[in-house]
């Protein structure tokens, strides 16, 4: 009885209107493109051109403001994202740059309003180019976002969207969160025994280097508890996320990231020979590789969690608590 219930919870998903799906898929497109210059800023561009170039892209930027008063998206734009774009080119900050992150959410929403065929394997990403020619919007023409929404708005628009496909993404979606969380759980298991026996001194507030970890990577409280038992229950939610087709392979007990090889003429546009590819566990991942997948996780996650209104903002800490979507974390149900 106890599995019919939970198999009735995880089937009753409502997404919410498809208009709002657009609303926000377009202000996140205005904001990635603002990121785009801003980031090529932060790169740093030398040469004679520097100065011209830098005029073109103060009027892109304030193009791209004026789009998002008067194509009416300041009605649906969070306070951070209007704040992000009032700024003054080349005034961003660490927290600014950091929105980049959405790429994946971006994405995500795209494939729920059908215009983009398959979400890729969370060890790889979304195609940036074709995501922003997929809608259509020129970031710096506001006739171009009132095209994009428009056909979302009418009242008999439903998406066909398959309530078992969109099913088993957030499930997907939720092993692949678990996993990312569990690994930085596993690297500071150690730690966190450790901060376990000794007791913090009398009015202490300041955080220890483990629970700025945990903070900033957005590990739930909940999940904090399990780190002593994380290196058994890997291999074990690895498993289950097989049986239930939520991963493609296994590799040593743990989830299977598919890797490029490097080598002469491998991947070469000038050789016919295709890029060689293996697979190795999620754990042999050095640590850059698995803050990037932790990323994309996070980042569909809170597409998926905001999409179902599981999540009421568009915060990807409002929902760093969050342990998943459906009642049960996915790699945990039967």
């Amino acid at each position: 009885m106890a599995f019919r219930a939970t198999a009735v919870l995880r089937q009753s998903f409502k997404l919410r209107p498809p208009f709002e799906l657009a609303l926000r898929s377009s202000c996140l497109q205005l904001v990635l493109a603002r990121w785009g210059l801003e980031t090529a800023a932060l790169m740093g561009v030398k040469g004679d051109r520097m100065a011209n170039d830098d005029d073109r892209k103060v009027r892109a930027v304030e193009a791209i403001t004026r789009a998002m008063y008067e194509s009416g998206l300041d009605d649906h734009a969070t306070s951070a994202e209007k704040t992000m774009l009032e700024k003054p080119y080349r005034s961003w900050e660490y927290e600014d740059y950091a929105y980049g992150d959405h790429w994946e959410a971006f994405g995500v929403l795209q494939w729920l309003l059908g215009r983009q065929h398959k979400i890729p394997p969370y060890y790889s990403n979304f195609d940036r180019a074709r995501l922003f020619q997929s809608t259509g919007i020129m970031p710096a023409d506001p006739s171009t976002v009132e095209k994009f929404v428009d056909p979302f708005m009418a009242s008999q628009t439903h998406q066909s969207l398959d309530a078992r496909q969109l099913q088993h993404e957030i499930d997907v979606a939720e092993a692949w969160l678990w996993r990312a969380r569990a690994q930085v759980l596993l690297g500071l298991h150690t730690d966190l025994e450790i901060a376990e026996q000794q007791k913090p001194a009398a009015g202490a507030e300041e955080e220890t280097p483990s629970e700025t970890v945990l903070r900033t990577k957005r590990i739930p409280h909940s999940l904090r508890k399990m780190a002593r038992d994380m290196p058994k229950a890997v291999p074990l939610a690895a498993t289950q996320a097989r049986e239930k087709g939520l991963v493609g392979e296994l590799e040593g007990n743990d989830f299977a990231i598919v890797v490029e090889l490097k080598g002469k003429g491998a991947g070469d546009a000038s050789s016919s020979t295709p890029a060689a590819a293996t697979t190795v566990p999620y754990a042999n991942l050095d640590s850059n590789h698995q803050d990037a997948i932790r990323k994309i996780a996070e980042s569909r996650f809170l597409a998926f969690a905001w999409a179902v209104g599981k999540a009421d903002e568009w915060n990807a800490d409002a929902v760093s608590d969050l342990v998943s979507i459906n009642p049960i974390s996915s790699v945990w149900t039967a």
